[in-house]
């Protein structure tokens, strides 16, 4: 079994690169912010805690919390993301390390994790290999426009927040130009795993 660990800023494709790792390799695959988001939900490991950090206005009529709230405190107020990142990160490496063993023991082909954070999180003593998917900033701005209907100032607030490309590539095995056509973006991935996979295999 082979762990992959992808990660690159928000609007540079990840999600598509998911799907094609899925349908193509049939890789499992693990978004870390659908973790999270468990461990937020009612009755979540970290839903009591949360709720002290940011106090009762978080929770909504029906008893889950406003995310879209959390994430405005957030935005705005770093040493509540500092605490809430403290509260929910170890616990998403705990799943994922469970999940990860798991698959490990049923030798169960690729396993893909995937985070904007994977670098910041430690997630290198986990993953096999992390891929880097790079895509110009302008055209990652205009993705965020289109797809997600966000405004420069929240573009801006975001990449501020995130590794250069630089810190990006000195820290990864693999990078993902997916700046052009995504057929192009398939062909390099779909090389790169055969050569990795063929020299698992000659390991074996």
């Amino acid at each position: 079994m082979i762990i992959i660990g992808v990660t690159g800023g928000m609007g540079a494709g990840k999600s598509r690169v998911l799907a094609h790792l899925e349908e193509k390799w049939n890789a499992r695959t693990i978004r870390l912010d659908d973790i999270s988001r468990e461990l937020l939900a009612r009755n979540g490991l970290c839903y009591e805690e949360t709720i002290r950090i940011f106090g009762e206005r978080i929770v909504k009529l029906d008893g889950n919390l406003d995310r879209a709230l959390i994430a405005k405190m957030i935005f705005e107020d770093s040493q509540l993301r500092d605490r809430l990142n403290n509260l929910v990160h170890p616990a998403v490496k705990a799943q994922v390390r469970w999940i990860a063993e798991e698959m490990r023991q049923l030798d169960a082909g690729i396993l893909v994790v995937e985070a904007a954070l994977l670098i910041e999180g430690g997630y290198r003593e986990i993953c096999d290999e992390l891929w880097y998917i790079y895509a110009d900033e302008d055209i990652r701005r205009e993705r965020l426009r289109e797809s997600r209907g966000y405004t420069d100032e929240r573009i801006n607030g975001t990449f501020a927040t995130q590794l250069t490309d630089e810190v990006f590539r000195s820290r990864v095995d693999f990078v993902v130009d997916n700046s052009g056509s995504f057929e192009d973006t398939a062909r390099a991935i779909d090389s790169h795993l055969k050569e990795i996979l063929a020299n698992e295999r000659s390991f074996t």
